[in-house]
C-alpha cells in the first residue's frame, strides 16, 4: 500500500495524466488545467526528490538548483546522479526510464483501443 503513495508512484501518475491529455486530443477546459497541473507536479516531484536526496547524501547544492531541475531535468538529474553515485546512478536512471516508458504506454492505450 505504501508504494501507491510513494514518490515514484506520484511521478508515474502525473506523467501518465499529462500523456493521457496529449493522447486524447488535448481537449480544452478543466481537463487542460488538470494536465498542466499534472505536468507541473511531475517536475516538482523530481525537484523535491533531488533536494531530499542531496540532503540524505549530505551534498551541498548550488543556490536555486531545484529551478535547474525543474526546467532541465533530462540533463540536470542524470548529471546530479552521476556526480553523487558514479556507476550506481544507472539503477535510479533505469527505474526512472522504465517509469516513463510505462507511463507513455498507459497514456497511449486509449489511442490503440
Amino acid at each position: 500500500m505504501r508504494y501507491l503513495f510513494s514518490l515514484p508512484a506520484a511521478m508515474f501518475y502525473t506523467f501518465t495524466a499529462a500523456g493521457l491529455h496529449g493522447s486524447l486530443g488535448s481537449p480544452r477546459g478543466p481537463s487542460a488545467i488538470v494536465a498542466a497541473v499534472a505536468s507541473y507536479l511531475f517536475l516538482t516531484s523530481i525537484g523535491l526528490w533531488v533536494l531530499s536526496d542531496a540532503k540524505s547524501q549530505r551534498k551541498v547544492l548550488p543556490y536555486d538548483f531545484d529551478s535547474f531541475v525543474f526546467f532541465g531535468f533530462f540533463v540536470v538529474v542524470p548529471l546530479y546522479l552521476w556526480s553523487t553515485r558514479r556507476w550506481r546512478a544507472v539503477v535510479p536512471l533505469g527505474i526512472f526510464f522504465l517509469l516513463c516508458v510505462a507511463a507513455i504506454f498507459v497514456a497511449s492505450l486509449p489511442q490503440w483501443l
